[in-house]
This record gives structure tokens, C-alpha cells and sequence, in this order.
């Protein structure tokens, strides 16, 4: 998706968002905090990648790199893609296989009217999804197998691929970041 890999935990009426690295945004974007309070279930946490979309509806990796730098980033532009539910209502659900997982997020999705909030959707067959990815200019796709566990962290039960042109037109974007070198 080219995003920032964020968990949103919703406990009670309280709402957090935190990045991979553990940064809590909670209090810079508060119209998602607000959304994701009103979650039909008392407790969750979602794992999902916030991206910031053109007008075009195509992600925009430097413009949310731009916006996140800023102490109030743009909300209107900003969407939740969530791919996993892991925890429901004092449940966890990390030893399900993905298909359970996926089932009852989406069954918590189609209960929700939370509008920057979209599900990404399992497809049988990823070799058309990779092509469609690589035309729209999206960076690539991740394979994971429906019938494991969560595991956090580098696994077999899972594999990103990014697409080849993708790769060549950001092949220099690692020197945005400090403490890269290549």
C-alpha cells in the first residue's frame, strides 16, 4: 500500500493508534481516534496500514511521509487499510488461522460506518492481483497463508513481493530516512 504500518487498540470509549515503531499518533489525529472509538465491540486490535490517497485514489507515499511530519497531518486524505483483527473483546485471537481472523474482521467492518476505515480483502489468486498492483503503480503485494497463526515480526507464513516497476521508480527513497545506508 506504501503506508505506515499502524495497530489501532480500542478499549472502552478510548482509542489509541500506534506506528510499527511503537510511536503513539493518537493525539495528532484525533477525527481517527474519535472514529475508532465508536467500533462496534468493546475491545479490538487491528493491524492495518495508514495511507494517504491522492486525489486519483492512488497512495501517496511522499505527501504522507510529508503529512505525518506535521503535528496535525491532513485526516481528510488519510485511510485505515486494515488486514488482520487480532484481539476482540478480551479475546485473542493471534492463534486463529487468518481465514477465522479475516472472517470476524469482516464482520466487524460491515458493523462499522467508520469511513476512513477500508478491509483488505483476501483474493484466491495473486498473480492477477500482483499484475493489477503493478498497473496501478502500487508497491507490491503480501502473501500470507490463510490457514497459520499471527506470528509478529519475519516468518515463512508470509512473503512481500514488490512490484517491479515500483522498485525501479523508488529505488533511491531509503535516503529519506536517517540511520540508512546502503
Amino acid at each position: 500500500m506504501d503506508g505506515f504500518r499502524f495497530q489501532i487498540i480500542k478499549d472502552g470509549d478510548h482509542a489509541r493508534l500506534y506506528s510499527r515503531s511503537g510511536a503513539e499518533y493518537s493525539d495528532r489525529l484525533p477525527g481517527m481516534v474519535e472514529g475508532f472509538r465508536r467500533l462496534p465491540t468493546s475491545s479490538a486490535i487491528l493491524d492495518g496500514e495508514l495511507v494517504y490517497l491522492g486525489a486519483d485514489g492512488l497512495p501517496r507515499f511522499y505527501k504522507r511521509l510529508h503529512e505525518m511530519r506535521l503535528r496535525w497531518p491532513d485526516e481528510d486524505r488519510l485511510v485505515f487499510f486494515v488486514f488482520d483483527l487480532l484481539h476482540r473483546d478480551g479475546v485473542n485471537l493471534r492463534h486463529l488461522p487468518l481465514s477465522e481472523r479475516k472472517r470476524d474482521l469482516d464482520r466487524l467492518c460491515r458493523q462499522s460506518k467508520i469511513p476512513f476505515m477500508t478491509q483488505v480483502l483476501t483474493f484466491p489468486d495473486g498473480t492477477i492481483l500482483f499484475k493489477h498492483c503493478g498497473k496501478l503503480g502500487f508497491e507490491g503485494v503480501v502473501a500470507k497463508r490463510t490457514d497459520r497463526p499471527y506470528v509478529s515480526g519475519r516468518s515463512k507464513c508470509w512473503v512481500k513481493v514488490k512490484c517491479p516497476g515500483w522498485k525501479r521508480a523508488k529505488q533511491h527513497r531509503f535516503k529519506l530516512f536517517e540511520g540508512h545506508a546502503r
